[in-house]
């Protein structure tokens, strides 16, 4: 007779499996009673109790199957999970304490690892009232990188009005699109200083948005406002390839030329004097928010409008 440690590299088995090493139908419900085994689904058994191995059964055991809601999120890394599991299925109902399947067509979905997923927007429109941070946490880690914006913009197209309205909720706070960590932190000190604008819907924050066929790290459209995060490995002098170097000076005339302000902070600016930064893209904002169509008068300058040398931490 086979044993499940025959084969420790095999996590989730059938009974037909089971069977066919060797296995009676008393000793695999003795192998239940001792938790060598544990039941999922009729017929299907894992060799441990884990959240993880159990979803993957539910999807083997339901070619098909999307996971929606909490779970999603779980899958997306962004919540502990919580039973039973949500998911749809176009010709599959049932309801058990592992898991709870609607049936339903789904609708756009995506792949994560083993897993098919409704996408970060959906799941975010699903948890918005009830769990709002939860939500935010699964856009920032389902839209993050150079696409972020893109795909977004692509997966909220497939939800329903209802589902947009409740997402424009919390787009504002969210963290879409970041490349590197560095530019996240940046951003999270400027959303931090400018939260009164955007809770009142007076701007967005944008990341990684073409302009003038050049790619700006964070674009705050309502003022033309355009923010560099500039790290000292990748730009330092001597660091930068001739065409690197030559393309970031022609990013920056373009900016210049067609009437964008351009604000450019280092590595060491946003790890070392955070509240230059934030301070320093506020004051920017709410001037250019006056629309006053005139340059600043000296009653109107910040403490980083003087040199560097007189307030900038040493580098």
């Amino acid at each position: 007779m086979g044993t499940v440690p025959d084969n420790p590299d095999k996590k989730i088995w059938t009974t037909r499996e089971l069977r066919a090493a060797g296995w009676t139908y008393r000793q695999i419900s003795a192998a239940v009673r001792e938790k060598k085994l544990y039941r999922v689904l009729n017929g299907w058994y894992i060799t441990a109790d884990d959240a993880h191995l159990i979803l993957s059964a539910c999807s083997l055991a339901h070619p098909g199957l999307v996971y929606t809601g909490r779970t999603a999120a779980f899958l997306y890394r962004v919540c502990p999970m919580r039973w039973p599991a949500e998911a749809v299925h176009p010709t599959i109902a049932r309801s058990d304490p592992r898991i709870r399947i609607r049936r339903r067509v789904p609708g756009k979905a995506v792949r994560r690892g083993q897993f098919t997923l409704s996408t970060p927007a959906q799941v975010a429109a699903s948890l918005v009232d009830e769990d709002e941070d939860a939500a935010i946490r699964v856009l920032e880690t389902g839209y993050a990188g150079l696409r972020g914006n893109t795909t977004l913009a692509e997966d909220l197209a497939d939800l329903s009005r209802t589902d947009r309205v409740s997402l424009d909720r919390i787009r504002h706070n969210s963290v879409i699109g970041t490349a590197s960590g560095l530019e996240e932190k940046a951003l999270r000190l400027i959303r931090k200083a400018l939260q009164p604008e955007l809770d009142a819907g007076m701007i967005t924050i944008e990341t990684n948005v073409m302009v003038r066929g050049y790619c700006f790290d964070i674009v705050i459209r309502e003022v033309r406002l355009l923010i560099e995060i500039d790290s000292y490995t990748y730009h330092g002098e001597g660091r930068a390839r001739r065409s690197s170097f030559t393309n970031d000076r022609c990013k920056g005339n373009q900016a210049t030329r067609w009437g964008y302000p351009l604000l450019r902070f280092t590595d060491h600016s946003v790890n070392n004097a955070p509240e230059y930064v934030g301070g320093e893209v506020a004051d920017t904002v709410r001037f250019l928010l006056r629309r006053l169509r005139r340059v600043r008068r000296d009653d109107e300058a910040i403490a980083t409008d003087r040199p560097m040398k007189d307030w900038h931490p040493r580098p």
